[in-house]
């Protein structure tokens, strides 16, 4: 990456008439598929583009590709330009795929002298040799895709534009293209690519462009983008549901303030079974009501109303970031003591409370989902111990990050585990 300009946008919209039944001549409504939007990729920036269908991702591209014209703004390239938005464009289906590349090479002003380097480099990509030389209109969906990533990746252009396309094919090509993107990135190419699999934004991109409504609503580092991106999605979803919905229980008092978690349900509604039945779930910081800090503590608390002797009864819990990504297990077996803590209240009834610290400075910020789960046993806890009660919707908290925290990696996609480890710089002797 360098602060040189690869492309700049400005002011760039596009919009459309869209005619309705029975309208007026000059009555018809407009779609406006690119907003005013300005923008600035630099050499060597792999940029991936997100939104929601709708937003404008194809339509920058078309624009970009000289495809379709803007209604308002104007586009400058600082290099060649090569793109691949369909499978099967760019080729003329009478031709043979060698044909085709030989029309491509001549358009890319390609010396003559070199054609045969070209197509032997462009057909060993691919890995259509047997049908190199039958005409394309016969190709797959999955040739086609092999024979133009090959075509753009070997034509040196400049700026890459790629639309959806990386999903299509086999997984050992998949990897083979992510592979030579990187490769080329390297080499100062700039790309361009929409796509809707997160995991393919975080490890091919530099930069993350997010559409919403044919404007920028951000654009940043990948993993800064995703995660609003994703997290707005899930809120959205989540407020046409309860917060928790267990068959057979009320609505709890549910407050949340400062990205805390503070559920509490009257015993005639807590969501439970003949065993036992939870009171109260927090998830909170050091202080309940404050924010929760990075630099401390994250303490889950439960209140269980025992009800029944002869039984144990056992918490446990996943953590997922905000990218759905699996993040860490808790198990009230798995204890710094090492021992069953359930098994001393065996034979109690009441209310009790289960408790446990994620400790200070293992979370970076950002947002959680929680999933508790509660298990009974009469005898010895095994993998295939009962479950009495899972909570069916997740639960979301919210770490923030104190005023004096660093972060030296800068990156929520390299890790949200980030413990303090015991390093050391030790000086050597010398022999």
């Amino acid at each position: 990456m360098t602060s040189t300009p690869a492309i700049i946008i400005q002011n760039l919209s596009k919009k459309y008439k869209l005619k309705t039944e029975g309208s007026l001549p000059g009555g018809d409504s407009e779609f406006h598929a690119l907003r005013d939007l300005s923008l600035e990729v630099h050499k060597g920036d792999v940029v991936g583009i997100i939104g929601s269908n709708g937003s404008g991702k194809s339509t920058l591209l078309k624009v970009l590709s000289q495809i379709t014209r803007p209604s308002a703004g104007e586009v400058r390239f600082y290099g060649s330009v090569a793109s691949i938005l369909d499978i099967g464009t760019n080729f003329h289906p009478d031709l043979t795929g060698r044909e085709n590349v030989t029309m491509h090479l001549r358009l890319q002003g390609v010396p003559s002298g070199e054609f045969a380097r070209r197509q032997a480099e462009i057909c060993s990509f691919s890995e259509i040799e047997a049908f190199f030389d039958q005409p394309v209109k016969i190709y797959s969906s999955g040739m086609f895709l092999r024979l133009a990533f090959a075509v753009a990746f070997h034509l040196h252009a400049d700026i890459l534009l790629l639309d959806e396309v990386l999903s299509v094919g086999d997984e050992g090509f998949r990897l083979k293209c992510q592979e030579m993107l990187q490769r080329l990135a390297a080499e100062g190419r700039t790309i361009l690519f929409v796509s809707h699999n997160r995991n393919e934004v975080l490890e091919l991109s530099t930069k993350c462009l997010w559409l919403d409504g044919g404007a920028v609503k951000k654009y940043d580092r990948p993993a800064f983008v995703l995660g609003e991106y994703f997290s707005m999605h899930q809120d959205n979803y989540d407020r046409r549901k309860l917060v928790v919905d267990i068959e057979g229980s009320g609505s709890p008092a549910h407050k949340e303030q400062n990205g805390n978690i503070d559920l509490v349900w009257e015993a005639d509604h807590a969501p439970g079974n003949e065993a036992f039945s939870i009171r109260e779930l927090s998830v909170t910081g050091a202080a309940k009501g404050e924010p929760i800090y990075n630099t401390g503590p994250v303490k889950l608390r439960f209140i269980i109303d025992k009800k029944k002797k002869g039984v144990q009864v056992g918490a446990f819990f996943f953590l997922q970031d905000v990218f759905h990504q699996s993040v860490m297990v808790g198990h009230l077996l798995n204890n710094t003591e090492n021992k069953d803590l359930s098994r001393g209240w065996k034979d109690a009834e009441g209310l009790m409370e289960i408790s446990c610290e994620i400790p200070a400075g293992w979370l970076i910020p950002g947002k959680y989902y929680l999933f508790p789960r509660f298990g009974v046993e009469t005898g010895e806890w095994t993998a295939t111990s009962e479950e009495g009660i899972r909570f069916s919707e997740k639960l979301n908290f919210t770490v923030t990050p104190h005023p004096s925290y660093t972060d030296y990696i800068s990156d929520p996609g390299k890790g949200a585990l980030r413990p303090g480890l015991a390093w050391q710089i030790t000086a050597i002797a010398a022999v």
